[in-house]
């Protein structure tokens, strides 16, 4: 009776999206211009936690999403997109809209929006790797601070000239009567000219985003710096990114950093050679505050290694095939991969190097 409720908790979501994606494509239709777009994403992997190993099937953030635009007057140009997840390899049910989805205005001015959206933080990310959403993405280094808020407001600027930046709010998700409010800033600045982009980000969170096992009163607000630089030679390319923490978790001076470097080259028109190495220290004062005397710095940092090769059969088809691994200290312990690859790689025990294999294809439409 329990799967029977289930089952049909799951067909009364599906019928409900359905109807939904067909509305929103029928006033589409008549409001102005609007585009469906998506991606499939799988890969077969096999992974290693240290100690045992399994193959599993990934989704690797495969979504699909509406979206469009009316003109209001030679100013306004009014926006909207719904996008959402979806999982080509396990069974499940998903809240509708939970990927970027948004309605605002654009226009010679710049363009704002509200709904649910990257940070400009994470956005600065996401245009310096060459491993996205794969098994490799550097997300696994960087300590939760890729992220897509809900109830945000943003604002992006006109390009300059090649320059421009981003600004967004997160408006308070803290219960009316918390004692801290619990809200995001986050801003980017880039400069991207010629297949070279140079660009630094700032994302601040207030109190009420504090580890809940805080002492009350002892909260701190947290702020992330991240730098990135990226040239490209046609499809070939170099890039770096720096990232650091304060106050991480809400805990004061607990500081933390990330950096590491990628590269592709395109061998030949249809195949290249990817690689991307990064270094994260979880805890930059471990020294003065482990506790433990046998425990220096080194024992809890962590490093990242992917290599991979990509085929793109065609413009909107491509393959791949990597390897990743994290290495960690003798008193770390960190994952590989995450949430938008689909499946966790978890550390068997302290010091053990998670690894994965993992064999890809994607399909854009």
């Amino acid at each position: 009776q329990w799967i029977s409720r289930r089952s049909k908790l799951f067909n009364k979501k599906m019928i409900l999206m359905l109807v939904l994606l067909t509305a929103v494509v029928a006033g589409a239709a008549q409001a102005g211009d609007f585009k469906v777009y998506g991606k499939l994403h799988t890969s077969i992997d096999l992974v290693n936690t240290g100690e045992d190993s399994q193959i599993r099937l990934s989704s690797n953030t495969s979504r699909f999403g509406i979206k469009g635009s009316s003109e209001l007057n030679e100013n306004f140009t009014f926006i909207w997109q719904f996008e959402q997840k979806l999982n080509m390899a396990q069974k499940g049910s998903e809240t509708l809209a939970n990927r970027n989805s948004f309605v605002g205005l654009n226009g010679n001015w710049g363009t704002a929006l509200v709904g649910i959206h990257d940070t400009p933080f994470k956005t600065l990310g996401r245009k310096s790797t060459f491993f996205f959403d794969e098994i490799g993405d550097f997300r696994t280094v960087t300590m939760g601070w890729d992220r897509r808020l809900q109830d945000i407001i943003v604002y992006a600027s006109p390009n300059f000239s090649g320059f421009g930046f981003t600004a967004a709010y997160q408006f308070d998700q803290a219960p009316t009567a918390s004692e801290n409010a619990m809200t995001a800033f986050s801003v980017n600045a880039m400069y991207k000219k010629d297949g070279f982009l140079i660009g630094a980000a700032l994302e601040s969170l207030s109190k009420g985003y504090a580890d809940s096992d805080i002492t009350p009163g002892d909260e701190e607000s947290q702020m992330g710096i991240r730098a990135s630089i990226k040239k490209m030679w046609d499809q070939s390319g170099l890039s770096f990114m720096y990232q650091t923490l304060s106050n991480r978790m809400g805990y004061a001076d607990y500081s933390a950093g990330t950096m590491g470097f990628e590269g592709k080259w395109q061998f030949a028109p249809k195949f290249g050679l990817k690689a991307g190495y990064y270094w994260a220290d979880p805890y930059t004062d471990a020294e003065d505050d482990t506790g433990t005397p046998d425990v220096d710095e080194s024992d809890i940092k962590y490093q990242q290694l992917a290599i991979g090769v990509d085929h793109n059969f065609a413009k909107n088809v491509g393959f791949y095939l990597q390897y990743a691994t994290v290495m960690n200290g003798s008193y770390s312990q960190h994952e590989l991969a995450g949430p938008w690859h689909g499946n966790t790689v978890f550390a068997h025990e302290m010091g053990a190097n998670p690894n994965a294999f993992s064999l890809g294809t994607w399909f854009k439409f």
